[in-house]
């Protein structure tokens, strides 16, 4: 069942650029800065919600998704390959690449707090059914973490790090798994939400109590889902239709950070939002 949305709980616009796809929002807790990704446009956004000074990294090909690693360096995962982004001068190196199918390109990625990479893949320019993969890489090793699935999206993690949350976007669930970090292998499938309606679920976070959000495609919303009863908790409307991805940002981790696709006809589609949660 879920709970009554409190009025506090209301989106505001934080940046906007006209983004086709804008995804994979990031929050650099040293900086105090957020990083996402304009998936077609092959551009890199990092902007101060504060000063609202904004600073964009030009990428090669399709950028699925960024991280920080643990020097602060960005982790760029490009049509190409994966790139290591300094970000202040921009010096671009290149890591590791592996993706090997030409049809497929990088889609969401997560770094984990041990510092491995989970970045998956999806077709493109058409989504390919069973043809995409779930890979770890830690330094320039990779591995395949999971494969058969159509679109790798959204991706978490328990508080200890034994379990990982992943969404294979046209089944409309989330999955949890025992993560294995000394094998990069995973265990124990357990769906843990499933979500209904006409809407898909996309990119996803997890908060300071172990609740998932999920951003909702199609849906107009993004939601409160608690992992151990499959309930969804609390839902928050947005003003635009297509949901991609959030993540916990400010001082205090106060906000949830929300980013959004165009659709035609809707003024703020595309843009970046935050709702504040406590």
């Amino acid at each position: 069942m879920t709970k009554e949305v409190s009025n506090q709980l209301k989106p505001e616009l934080v940046f906007y650029a006209g983004s086709t796809l804008l995804e994979g929002p990031v929050w650099d807790s040293e900086a105090h800065l957020i990083y996402c990704v304009s998936i077609p446009d092959q551009i890199i956004y990092r902007i101060d919600p504060v000063t609202t000074e904004m600073r964009s990294y030009k990428t090669n090909g399709p950028v699925g998704a960024v991280v920080l690693d643990k020097e602060g360096m960005l982790l760029s995962a490009e049509k190409n390959g994966i790139y290591s982004i300094h970000p202040e001068t921009k010096e671009r190196t290149f890591v590791t690449h592996p993706n090997s199918d030409e049809r497929m390109r990088y889609n969401d990625g997560k770094m984990l707090p041990n510092g491995q990479f989970l970045i998956g893949t999806m077709g493109d320019p058409d989504v390919i059914d069973n043809a995409a993969t779930l890979y770890v890489i830690e330094g320039e090793e990779t591995k395949e973490v999971l494969t058969g699935l159509t679109i790798s999206n959204g991706i978490g993690w328990t508080e200890d790090g034994q379990f990982i949350y992943h969404i294979d976007t046209p089944t409309r669930q989330v999955k949890r798994y025992a993560y294995h970090s000394d094998t990069k292998t995973v265990s124990d499938e357990v769906v843990v939400a499933e979500i209904p309606g006409d809407s898909f679920p996309d990119g996803m976070c997890v908060d300071l109590d172990g609740m998932l959000w999920v951003a909702e495609y199609g849906g107009s919303k993004v939601c409160k889902w608690n992992p151990e009863t499959g309930e969804k908790e609390i839902e928050i409307p947005m003003p635009v239709t297509n949901v991609t991805s959030c993540c916990l940002g400010g001082e205090n981790l106060e906000y949830l950070y929300i980013t959004t696709a165009k659709e035609q006809d809707e003024a703020l589609s595309g843009g970046l939002f935050r709702v504040k949660l406590r």
